[in-house]
């Protein structure tokens, strides 16, 4: 299957990131795959060569724009000043632009916290309008940072008149039906982020161009979203000659997935390249074609079919390409560079937009769909997400990668990255899930399971908890999951997982299970990775020793003693990672579990020195 870029919003919902409790969802099956968008790419920096600037605002004096809203019950307002910040849950960081130190604009729906079931609808305009007489070709441009959560849209609304301002609903208005409204972000997935800080270009010559009075409306319209933050906005005139790469794709998988690092074994014998491009110029290019080039111990390339591009027409490249050796790259890091040229390239006003990175490492250890450390300079973008990310979630959200294997293969263990918001305390079981399974039995039957794993400071330190398996798993060529299961204690020690969301992938390439509901689909890529050294190790983690419960199996008591005097911590959880019974001793003692249903148990014993889980039956 090619990998495929549309223009159309994804239809499962990612939940990616730092979602905020109590936002719904939208289910979506977890066997079916279906293709990601690109999150907003950025463009580059400022157009070069003579360009004429029209109109600007660096929002240092807050007085030069009016601020408004059109839902008198939703008095959400933008922002202008310094040090602003996001005061939701899980905040976005603020726009990181050339002149944030002077001041920006934030509106904050994240922290405004409205669950009513209304949008909201809040606006910011100049104040005092400026003229575009004489330039009949303007373009809006501006430093922002925004990740969209599910429906809420972010527009350009342009007036000649200050009056003719439509009221917008996100769930019926896009920038096609009214003439004077742009979408800010068109085409972008729920859940999509885009880089911090990213240059955006709005065409607005078609209701903005050659006229004596212009006002530019920046309008917001959703329910509880996250934040969009604005700087540094000019009106300038139109380029005569600007073509951008808008993005590129290296696909190691016929679904379409694209793994930061893959064992040479598990790479297909083809790899599916290209990506988006347009003419943002005025004047029609000719002969435009994107030259992919991948450097790396057996680098490969492509070329697309040219083609004539009229002014604001797109392109797509997208071709298989046979690797060499078969598939069976060697070792080591892979640079993807795609180039987009045309006849005209002499007169381009911008070249550094027409260049798009991206890389993927060859690695016999490790098999990762996250790329976090190698992805090419300023293109990484991270989220996260974790125990307190949905209400309901708090014990049992299981977090997964899929990973498809092309012949046998040993996995002796996995690790996962953590954020630093993570509390010792908190605790998960990492498996191992067959994809072939029925959507109702995916994530009630695994493969394997780990005992729990206690999550320490020295884990939250190192940002990563390393796993070994108990025995080595052999896995026939299929696909699978791993995962993470994570348990908070009741919402009182949260733990949360790095998501990488630098790289669009597959609906399902990266999941979710809400306990007590079903599949989510994510879209970008968990730091959840399958390692294949037979030497992984858990660092210092330290396993108790000399602990001993019995009998096993057991009638319902069970004996708990230890060789070394200690105070120690039992806490006994069922299946499901609840804590049934826990307690605290200073030697010997009793465990009265007679009154628990029969079945298998998790006792995980504890002291300030370490831990370690045993297993019991109750018959």
């Amino acid at each position: 299957m090619n990998k495929i870029y549309t223009s159309l919003l994804l239809l499962s919902v990612a939940v990616a990131g730092s979602a905020t409790a109590q936002k719904t969802q939208q289910p979506v099956s977890p066997l079916t795959v279906k293709p990601s968008l690109d999150p907003v790419q950025p463009v580059g920096p400022a157009i070069s060569g003579n360009r004429v600037t029209l109109w600007e605002d660096d929002f240092s004096d807050a007085g030069t724009w009016t601020l408004g809203y059109d839902v008198p019950t939703l008095a959400l307002n933008w922002q202008i000043g310094t040090g602003l910040v996001n005061t939701g849950s899980y905040p976005t960081a603020p726009v990181n632009s050339p002149t944030a130190a002077n001041g920006y604009a934030m509106l904050d729906s994240d922290g405004f916290n409205n669950s009513s079931g209304a949008a909201e609808a809040s606006h910011m305009t100049n104040a005092t309008p400026f003229s575009t007489l004489g330039y009949p070709n303007v373009v809006l441009e501006f430093q922002t940072f925004y990740r969209k959560w599910t429906n809420e849209e972010c527009y350009i609304v342009v007036s000649t008149n200050n009056t003719d301002w439509p009221v917008l609903d996100p769930t019926s208005t896009d920038g096609g039906p009214i003439p004077n409204v742009y979408e800010a972000f068109p085409g972008m997935a729920v859940q999509a982020v885009i880089q911090n800080p990213t240059r955006v270009r709005v065409n607005i010559s078609d209701y903005a161009g050659d006229q004596p009075q212009v006002w530019v409306r920046f309008y917001w319209a959703g329910e509880w979203g996250y934040s969009w933050f604005v700087d540094d906005v000019s009106v300038i005139e139109q380029p005569a000659f600007e073509l951008i790469m808008e993005d590129g794709f290296l696909s190691s998988t016929s679904d379409g997935e694209e793994y930061g690092r893959i064992p040479p074994q598990h790479l297909e014998s083809t790899m599916q390249v290209g990506g988006n491009f347009n003419n943002f110029g005025t004047n029609a290019r000719t002969n435009v074609g994107v030259n992919m080039v991948v450097s790396g111990p057996d680098g490969f390339s492509a070329t697309s079919t040219p083609l004539d591009l009229a002014t604001a027409e797109s392109g797509l490249m997208d071709q298989s390409v046979t690797l060499p050796n078969g598939g069976a790259l060697g070792s080591g890091m892979y640079n993807g560079v795609f180039t987009l040229t045309s006849n005209e390239d002499s007169q381009e006003e911008d070249a550094t937009n027409n260049v798009f990175l991206r890389n993927f490492e060859v690695n016999p250890l490790w098999f990762t769909l996250d790329g976090i450390g190698n992805h090419p300079a300023g293109y990484q973008a991270l989220g996260s997400i974790g125990s307190n990310s949905f209400t309901g979630a708090e014990d049992g959200l299981i977090v997964m990668n899929y990973y498809p294997l092309q012949v046998t293969e040993t996995v002796y263990g996995m690790e996962f990255l953590i954020t630093s918001a993570s509390v010792a305390g908190a605790y998960v079981q990492c498996g191992i899930y067959d994809t072939t399974l029925t959507a109702a039995t995916l994530l009630n039957t695994p493969i394997y399971e780990t005992d729990v794993i206690d999550i320490t400071q020295a884990h939250i330190d190192a940002g990563k908890v390393i796993v070994r398996f108990d025995a080595p798993q052999t896995l026939a060529p299929n696909g699978y999951y791993f995962s993470v299961k994570l348990f908070s204690n009741g919402g009182t020690t949260h733990v949360r997982i790095v998501d990488d969301l630098t790289v669009p992938q597959p609906g399902n390439a990266s999941s979710i299970q809400i306990p007590a509901d079903q599949v989510y689909s994510n879209g970008n890529a968990y730091a959840i990775r399958m390692s294949l050294d037979a030497n992984i190790s858990v660092g210092d983690d330290l396993e108790l020793e000399g602990i001993s419960l019995y009998p096993n199996p057991s009638n319902g008591i069970v004996n708990f003693s230890s060789t070394i005097l200690d105070t120690y911590t039992i806490e006994v959880l069922n299946t499901m990672g609840q804590v049934v019974r826990q307690t605290r001793t200073n030697g010997n003692t009793k465990l009265d579990l007679s009154d628990e249903a029969k079945g298998v148990y998790l006792v995980r014993v504890s002291n300030t020195i370490g831990s370690t889980v045993q297993r019991i039956t109750l018959n």
